[in-house]
């Protein structure tokens, strides 16, 4: 017995002397015959290389697997992508930008038309001709217009249909003015602008004292006579810059010391008005002719005193004041072009 474990004593001795000299078998890593656990290989496992008779590192050895263990050796010398692949979506363009230059401008006038009012008329339609003209030519893009003319009361001038607060005019001192060039209750382009304007403004001066220039204004901007069949139908567009220009020596709204006023205040008018334009102050523009304190014509009666009418024009980025008392109205309206131009510019087309 001592003999037989002497001699395989012996036998171990040369065999791993054998293997120190590189005689041993190549088993592959982790093989059954070599007891090796793929997973607890070392880093400093070398292999042969074939030209040198040196050794090197192998490449593939302790390549990190997504499951945490390690690889020794194999047949790729590709390594495992780690994570999931990324999406290419290509080249996403930007969004077209919106154009925002209006191509449509709709104006309302609003002429008090009680018994004061017979010079400041006059000086209205002698400057109406320029401005519009003056409005075609700077603004290049618009290729539409309307034009609507409403009194400060219910203006018994007009024609059967069209009695009620904010109507537009067809029918004035002037005589017919209307239907006008398209079959409409309103002007557009098709008109002699400068000829039917000046029908439809000699609104005269027999309308009532009691003037409610705001809520006229505000009805029409609502389109409460617009529905089909009715006076204004077809007036004011929902996507066109509106341009509202009031012309009035009217108190008007609370405080107004002949107690018979529009109802509602300057932040109900402006609530309304912008309320039906979709929410978009920026696309009205609003130019009030009146008496106003700090102005060229400051109130000389309670009565005349427009404070109520400048606190609403004053809420909108494009609203500016000018003086009912001003001999030419032209350098106003040379002003008021420049402010439309800026607003067509900056126009923001309503959603839906």
């Amino acid at each position: 017995m001592r003999k037989s474990i002497e001699g395989w004593a012996r036998w171990a001795a040369v065999a791993l002397a054998g293997c120190a000299m590189g005689a041993c078998g190549t088993e592959s890593p982790g093989s059954e015959e070599s007891g090796v656990d793929p997973t607890t290989s070392t880093s400093g496992t070398t292999a042969p290389n074939p030209t040198s008779g040196t050794t090197a590192p192998n490449p593939t050895t302790d390549v990190m697997m997504d499951s945490g263990s390690t690889t020794t050796g194999g047949s790729s010398e590709e390594e495992e992508t780690i994570g999931p692949p990324g999406i290419d979506f290509g080249y996403i363009p930007d969004a077209p930008p919106i154009d925002t230059t209006c191509t449509k401008v709709d104006f309302l006038f609003v002429i008090d038309n009680s018994g004061s009012m017979s010079t400041h008329q006059a000086n209205l339609i002698a400057n109406f001709p320029n401005f519009i003209d003056g409005i075609q030519n700077t603004l290049g893009d618009v290729d539409s217009y309307q034009v609507g003319v409403i009194t400060t009361d219910e203006y018994n001038n007009n024609i059967p249909m069209c009695h009620t607060l904010s109507s537009l005019v067809v029918q004035s001192n002037g005589g017919a003015c209307g239907p006008y060039a398209e079959g409409n209750n309103y002007m557009t382009e098709a008109d002699n602008l400068a000829t039917t304007f000046s029908c439809a403004g000699n609104v005269g001066t027999s309308g009532s004292g009691f003037e409610r220039p705001m809520q006229a204004m505000v009805e029409a901007v609502q389109k409460i006579d617009g529905d089909p069949g009715e006076c204004n139908e077809g007036f004011l567009r929902d996507d066109s810059l509106l341009v509202i220009v009031i012309i009035t020596d009217e108190y008007d709204g609370p405080g107004d010391p002949e107690g018979s006023a529009s109802l509602g205040d300057p932040t109900s008018w402006y609530d309304d008005v912008v309320a039906a334009r979709a929410d978009l102050p920026d696309n009205v523009v609003v130019l009030s002719l009146i008496n106003y304190m700090g102005g060229p014509c400051p109130p000389t009666f309670g009565t005349d005193d427009g404070v109520n009418i400048a606190m609403f024009t004053q809420m909108f980025t494009n609203g500016f004041l000018g003086g009912i008392c001003e001999a030419n109205y032209g350098p106003i309206f040379s002003q008021a072009i420049a402010v439309i131009d800026d607003a067509c510019e900056n126009f923001m087309p309503p959603q839906g």
